[in-house]
């Protein structure tokens, strides 16, 4: 867990070269967040289904278009949080979920992107559905992929050249496009649960 924080932090200088500016109405990219979603109930396994292998066959993913200056702004936003609480004592893993999983990435990378652990739930049943977690889930029809199913994978490019095989790359950008489209990990999951997608 120690290349988090430097990670994170390195989005910081990216930005700043990419000239992005920070956006001061975060309605404008983020409508509010669903309070009426009934809390999901997810699987707990962190594995993927044998039979599935790296495919998914349902038409979720993360569709909208987000822009590349948003995410990043929503990644420096992270950073900065995780700079001001660097000293903060480390959140153990809940012990439903086996450490060094994607799902243990993805619960700690909540926290530091400075989501409250009530929205672990939602997440973890969002991307249970989507990916199983998996960060090589590819879906064959629409081309979704990764553990956010991102629509296209390519999309997370812009948090790192390695999208297509670290799972931390893909998280962090699934955060990111959460909490510039929907606002919580809540929020997206309400709208899947009505559309199938987010």
């Amino acid at each position: 867990m120690g290349g988090i924080r430097p990670a994170l932090i390195g989005v910081t200088a990216a930005v700043a070269l990419t000239g992005c500016a920070a956006t001061d109405d975060p309605g404008e990219a983020r409508p509010a967040p669903s309070t009426s979603a009934a809390k999901p109930s997810a699987d707990s396994s962190d594995k993927a289904d044998p039979k599935r292998k790296n495919e998914v066959s349902r038409g979720g993913g993360a569709r909208y278009d987000v822009p590349d200056a948003v995410i990043l702004e929503q990644l420096r936003r992270a950073a900065e949080r995780i700079a001001q609480n660097y000293t903060a004592p480390p959140t153990p893993t809940p012990v439903d979920v086996d450490p060094g999983t994607n799902r243990a990435l993805g619960y700690h990378l909540l926290l530091d992107f400075g989501f409250d652990e009530k929205q672990w739930p939602y997440l973890d049943a969002l991307w249970h559905r989507e990916s199983g977690w998996n960060h090589l889930a590819e879906n064959p029809s629409s081309g979704a992929y990764g553990i956010p199913q991102s629509l296209p994978g390519t999309k997370m490019a812009v948090v790192g050249d390695d999208w297509r095989t670290n799972p931390e790359t893909q998280i962090r950008w699934g955060l990111a496009y959460i909490a510039a489209r929907y606002g919580t990990p809540e929020g997206a999951w309400a709208h899947s649960q009505k559309t199938g997608w987010y």
